[in-house]
């Protein structure tokens, strides 16, 4: 069935009213409502617009439906059960709430009390609501939806037990966008927590399975600011390992990557991850490409605290401020006023060198970063808020 169609029929199976006659009832219990909207969200983990589209509109139609059913209706587990799977996959806490307050939901009332909890961003009182709740004990819709919440709450006081829930989603629900989701988070967990093997065992799983996902281009922006800055992707040895996982991308998917990667690290102080990087968009790129000027600017900069200075700031001057954006404008300025400082410490620290082991360090570098500072923090601050603009909504 085409995504159009699967959109069709999930609309359809919603337009009628809870009161309708009992032919209908089969297309309207809210069990089969939530596998419908389960169903548009599976379309939007392979990337179809479409289906993104008509969530909102979904979802509203929905919990204006769960509002109207007769209080019977929800006598029957699987329909409270869905009410929280509901209110989990993005629905209305207020229609929750209200189907709370009728004590009318054939449900642990811990389970709703904690879903709203989170979703509302009380999360103290979620996470007390939720502590004895065992996803594996519920059928494995509403248990990945815990899990997955389960695992939000725990990331910041307990890495592993946060994995081990993102495993746990991602084994009751593969192929959805439970399990995408599940992913995406667990990839930057399991790079906290400096497990590089199961960062690109993850990282493979998710560029083969959900590459076009519409939120994959929110992961690639994630992915490249945490290579820049996990630990494990520091060393030398292992940057293969990391080529091996993007290669599983197009190359102009790639492309976008390893600069996001060049950029981040450049801005982050790691210069030898920049070069790296951009030496990858070099092979990936024609002569006269944008990107390819990008990866000049990048690895340029990396260079202009080095011994190869002099060449890296002919190279920066030689790059047109024309085709680069605003805040690659900011670093350009920013890489050519430390290059010009390199340049300037040196002849200083030689004239007073002596031989002396005091004198040859003095011969070392000594950069003054007072002129670039305000365009590298212009340029982590621009970086910061794209981060910000591109943050994950819920889900």
């Amino acid at each position: 069935m085409t995504s159009a169609r699967i959109i069709a029929a999930t609309l359809l199976a919603c337009l009628g009213s809870a009161h309708a006659q009992p032919a209908d009832d089969q297309m309207r219990e809210p069990y089969q409502m939530v596998r419908s909207l389960q169903m548009l969200q599976d379309q939007i983990a392979r990337g179809d617009l479409d289906a993104h589209n008509s969530q909102p509109a979904l979802l509203k139609r929905l919990g204006e439906n769960f509002l109207k059913a007769d209080a019977a209706v929800w006598k029957e587990p699987r329909n409270s059960r869905a009410a929280v799977t509901f209110l989990l996959s993005g629905g209305s806490p207020q229609v929750v709430a209200s189907l709370r307050s009728r004590n009318v939901l054939n449900i642990d009332e811990a389970i709703v009390d904690g879903a709203i909890a989170y979703v509302e961003g009380r999360t103290d009182e979620a996470k007390s609501k939720f502590a004895n709740i065992k996803p594996r004990s519920l059928p494995a819709a509403l248990g990945a939806e815990i899990a997955l919440v389960q695992s939000a709450l725990v990331a910041q006081d307990d890495l592993k037990v946060a994995i081990a829930l993102l495993d746990e989603v991602r084994l009751m629900m593969p192929g959805t966008l439970v399990e995408e989701a599940a992913l995406r988070r667990e990839i930057f967990i399991v790079g906290q927590d400096d497990d590089f093997d199961k960062f690109e065992a993850l990282a493979v799983r998710y560029f083969r399975r959900y590459r076009h996902s519409i939120y994959a281009g929110n992961f690639r922006q994630r992915f490249a600011l945490s290579v820049a800055r996990f630990s494990f992707v520091q060393r030398p040895d292992r940057f293969p390992r990391l080529v091996a996982v993007l290669d599983h991308l197009d190359r102009a998917s790639q492309r976008a990557l390893y600069l996001l990667i060049a950029r981040t690290a450049l801005v982050r102080g790691k210069t030898e991850m920049t070069v790296l990087a951009a030496d990858r968009v070099f092979a990936l790129s024609d002569d006269d490409s944008a990107e390819r000027v990008r990866a000049r600017l990048y690895r340029a900069a990396a260079r202009v605290a080095t011994s190869a200075h002099s060449t890296a700031i002919a190279e920066l001057e030689q790059i047109d401020k024309a085709k680069l954006s605003e805040r690659d404008v900011e670093l350009q300025t920013a890489a050519l006023a430390i290059g010009l400082n390199v340049r300037k410490a040196l002849p200083e620290a030689k004239a007073r060198s002596d031989g002396s082991s005091e004198a040859k360090t003095a011969m070392r570098p000594r950069i003054d970063f007072s002129r670039s500072l305000a365009a590298v923090d212009r340029a982590q601050k621009l970086l910061d808020a794209s981060q910000e603009q591109l943050k994950e909504k819920t889900r």
